[in-house]
């Protein structure tokens, strides 16, 4: 007993100093107004946004899905897109006084509801990418060119079925719809489809 004595007492005093250590260190932190250690549930919202996952309906969702539109829907960018042959290409106009290429693909669209930006490049990620082969493509894809020498988007037109495509041209100066087989000015980058036509319901099916 009196060889363990010296081992218990200072065994004791090795736990009252770290004890008071402890105590000294939460005081620092109350004093600064800052916890010592983040406490778990300061995590919990951020966990909470995480799990809940994107909201496809809220305020700041953007167009990388692609938008369901009616049947007649596409009609309409088709009537639309037609309508607008023949207007003068003008640099960054969106209306039917004058347009450039991607402030048409802007007006068409806004008119329809879904709105997209006035810029090719920002274009070129908006909806999911499909096959640039026209036996895949649909009237209302986009299609975004960059210049021969460069990955920069610098041009987009609108499919419009049968192997054409709408654009503002700024060569021929004004809308114009032309063969793709035949369009020799860009490089084809890629095709973005930001609309789809809704399936048609079981019971609108004859047979």
């Amino acid at each position: 007993m009196i060889v363990r004595r010296p081992l218990l007492t200072f065994g004791l005093a090795l736990l009252a100093a770290s004890a008071s250590l402890e105590a000294q260190t939460a005081s620092r932190g109350t004093r600064s107004g800052q916890p010592s250690r983040p406490a778990p549930s300061a995590r919990g919202p951020i966990a909470a946004l995480g799990a809940r996952g994107t909201n496809p309906s809220g305020p700041f969702v953007t167009m990388s899905l692609v938008r369901t539109i009616a049947p007649t829907g596409r009609d309409s960018i088709l009537a639309l897109s037609r309508s607008l042959l023949g207007v003068r290409y003008r640099w960054a106009g969106s209306n039917e006084n004058g347009v450039d290429c991607s402030g048409l693909v802007r007006y068409v669209f806004g008119a329809l509801g879904v709105d997209l930006p006035h810029n090719a490049a920002q274009l070129s990620t908006r909806g999911a990418s499909v096959p640039a082969d026209t036996a895949q493509m649909q009237p209302g894809d986009l299609i975004v060119f960059s210049p021969k020498q460069s990955n920069r988007i610098s041009h987009v037109g609108i499919y419009m079925g049968n192997g054409t495509m709408l654009h503002a041209s700024s060569h021929n100066k004004r809308v114009v719809e032309v063969p793709l087989a035949t369009y020799r000015g860009l490089r084809l980058r890629d095709v973005r489809r930001v609309v789809a036509v809704a399936p048609a319901a079981s019971g609108d099916i004859d047979g």
